[in-house]
């Protein structure tokens, strides 16, 4: 436990003993457990599910489709759970998506001409994946307060200036600010590993970060609808 509170208050002292020692699964399954009780403590009031119909309606919207009232009484009667685990910032918290990013990792130590063994990487992917639980913790409420999954973290939220439907908007509305902290950690968990700058990789890691929210940004632009 001590690693994860070392991730966020003293974060590079942390990542570099994660990748001298990375042991990570206690660490991994205590972070899915408070993400998971967090949704299931909202997913059980009526206020969570009828969140969940309405972020499907959202999205399903958003897309170019409809939802007519037999469809919308399907989703009350049965509430797209899985509504939660795509919205809010939380599919950054996905295993598969962790093992992933850890490959990513292990490239880019590559392309760099490093060697970073898998398990190193998916050691600083995972203790990256705090700050998204933090996240969790602390937008839970907020979700209950606003009846609403969409993050409030978002750049876009954080911007209430912007003119709602423009790219700029569509596109901030893809990026969260803890996502953003999500990548510094990675950079500084792969320059530990890497005996490397971390300023190298933020950018790098930034870039493809910011890739994948224009490519979801367009996606909702070119039908019509609005970021996630």
């Amino acid at each position: 436990m001590h690693r994860i509170a070392g991730v966020l208050w003293h974060p590079r002292s942390t990542m570099a003993e994660v990748a001298r020692h990375p042991a990570f699964i206690s660490t991994w399954i205590a972070l899915l457990v408070v993400v998971a009780a967090c949704g299931s403590v909202l997913l059980w009031s009526p206020v969570g599910r009828q969140a969940l119909v309405d972020e499907r309606v959202r999205v399903i919207e958003a897309l170019g489709g409809r939802v007519d009232d037999g469809a919308y009484a399907a989703l009350q009667a049965h509430p797209p759970r899985l509504a939660y685990a795509t919205s809010g910032g939380r599919l950054l918290l996905n295993p598969l998506v962790t093992l992933v990013t850890a490959l990513g990792l292990v490239v880019l130590g590559a392309l760099d001409g490093a060697r970073v063994r898998y398990g190193v990487a998916l050691a600083v992917a995972v203790h990256a994946t705090v700050v998204l639980a933090l996240q969790q913790v602390l937008i839970a409420p907020l979700h209950y307060v606003r009846e609403s999954l969409t993050s409030p973290t978002t750049l876009a939220g954080l911007l209430p200036m912007l003119e709602e439907g423009t790219w700029a908007a569509r596109l901030l509305g893809s990026m969260d600010v803890f996502g953003l902290w999500w990548v510094w950690l990675l950079a500084v968990g792969l320059a530990a590993a890497t005996g490397r700058p971390a300023l190298r990789y933020v950018w790098r890691i930034g870039l493809a970060y910011v890739a994948v929210a224009a490519l979801a940004a367009a996606v909702f632009l070119l039908l019509g609808g609005d970021g996630l």
